[in-house]
């Protein structure tokens, strides 16, 4: 799919999009229906002519991440022919997936990157380093070399190197452009700093951060992403996707939240209930991506909570944004008769500097009224009391601090790709 953003669909007026919208989501059913033993029971009572507008997409049943998990041969349609990669979930909220790529799903993976790079002004002028993993099966790394690519960027594979041999390669080939982890970017520009270099040495100009938010609730940066700013005076965006859903949502150049691109997904923001939330309420992401042949997902519950930006966009596309990925849906905590987001303790913790490293472990019995939380930092006994005291002032609530150290919360981490901040050790019921 070559990449032609003439083609989009982001500048078209309101009702423009969701008539096509409308046509991609009745293909969809159709497609779904004919293709997939999951989607041939899940939708027997419904054929596409039942859906006359988008609201009537509430008749549809969700798909749910247990259901992928278990039933997940059901759900896969393309052949063993077609398939010409092979990808791998993180499996941080379970059991990792293989997911099949067939050559259409790469080409519009390719298609989706580019969209959202080319809306935060990344062009063939641009030189980009990659610096999350280009290996052990992981989607993100790929999707960024074939989105930026194909806009012309001249991109280095680097993966995850010590900051030593990051600023090598930095020095050496003079990146605009660096993806990666916004803590692993706090790591590397205090590396660089060490080393003697000021943002003005550095060719840097803008910092995609993936992973991690870099908002918080209101929309302003972390303490994080302010820290990678001045490290490298570079503006940051904020970039979010997963395996399933096949889809990114970026910051255009504006930065005021992140662009879903209505043709590659539809997109619903639901409360508990499965009823949509109005604009700037928090609720979960439901995805419907279009286009995928490997394995195509209908409705599917994300389990991240977020929120619709109400309004247009300064930069003049009319597709949806959402602010950050403010919690897991499971991970949100009842605590002291407190409902609590954990990205409240993280963005206290990413604050303080004195901070080497930490993960925040949930334990109880998930659902209790009151769950237990443990903050396991890797920093001076001395400074317990001091976090303590600035995590109650934005939670409202006391969390036990334990002093670890980087080895023991790299071990509590267990095998994973990401640098997880939170473990589930609750009971279920």
């Amino acid at each position: 799919m070559p990449f032609r953003p003439q083609f989009s669909w982001d500048f078209l007026p309101y009702e423009e999009i969701e008539a096509r919208t409308l046509r991609a989501l009745k293909n969809h059913i159709d497609f779904l229906k004919q293709n997939s033993e999951y989607y041939r029971d899940h939708l027997a009572d419904i054929d596409s002519s039942d859906i006359t507008c988008l609201n009537d997409i509430h008749m549809i049943p969700f798909t749910e991440k247990d259901v992928l998990a278990t039933e997940f041969a059901k759900f896969r349609v393309a052949s063993d022919e077609n398939v010409i990669e092979t990808v791998v979930t993180s499996g941080s909220t379970g059991i990792p997936l293989l997911f099949p790529l067939t050559a259409t799903d790469l080409d519009r993976l390719t298609y989706n990157e580019s969209l959202s790079f080319y809306s935060a002004g990344v062009s063939a002028r641009d030189k980009a380093q990659i610096m999350v993993s280009m290996d052990r099966l992981f989607i993100a790394g790929m999707a960024y070399y074939r989105g930026l690519t194909a806009l012309g960027a001249n991109t280095s594979r680097l993966g995850v190197l010590t900051p030593e041999m990051q600023r090598h390669y930095i020095e050496m080939m003079r990146p605009t452009i660096l993806v990666g982890v916004p803590s692993y970017l706090v790591k590397l520009g205090e590396h660089l700093k060490q080393a003697g270099l000021t943002p003005a040495d550095l060719s840097v100009q803008k910092i995609f951060c993936i992973g991690e938010p870099i908002r918080t609730e209101e929309m302003k940066l972390t303490s994080t992403a302010e820290t990678i700013e001045r490290l490298f005076g570079a503006h940051v965006y904020s970039t979010y996707a997963s395996t399933e859903i096949a889809s990114t949502f970026c910051d255009c150049l504006e930065r005021s939240g992140g662009h879903s691109h209505p043709e590659l997904a539809y997109v619903e923001i639901l409360d508990t209930n499965g009823d949509p939330v109005p604009d700037g309420t928090i609720g979960e992401l439901v995805i419907t991506p279009f286009g995928v042949e490997g394995l195509p997902l209908l409705r599917y519950k994300t389990g991240d909570l977020t929120f619709k930006i109400p309004g247009e966009c300064a930069c003049g596309r009319h597709s949806m944004r959402i602010g950050p990925i403010l919690s897991r849906k499971s991970q949100l905590l009842k605590f002291k008769g407190t409902t609590l987001y954990p990205m409240t303790i993280t963005n206290v913790l990413d604050s303080m500097p004195e901070v080497v490293d930490y993960i925040i472990e949930l334990k109880g019995r998930e659902g209790a009224p009151s769950e237990e939380i443990f903050i396991h930092a890797a920093v001076k006994p001395l400074l317990v009391s001091q976090i303590m005291s600035k995590v109650q002032a934005a939670a409202r609530v006391n969390v036990p601090v334990l002093v670890s150290n980087p080895a023991t919360i790299k071990t509590m981490r267990g095998d994973t790709t990401k640098k997880i901040r939170l473990i589930d050790n609750r009971a279920r019921s």
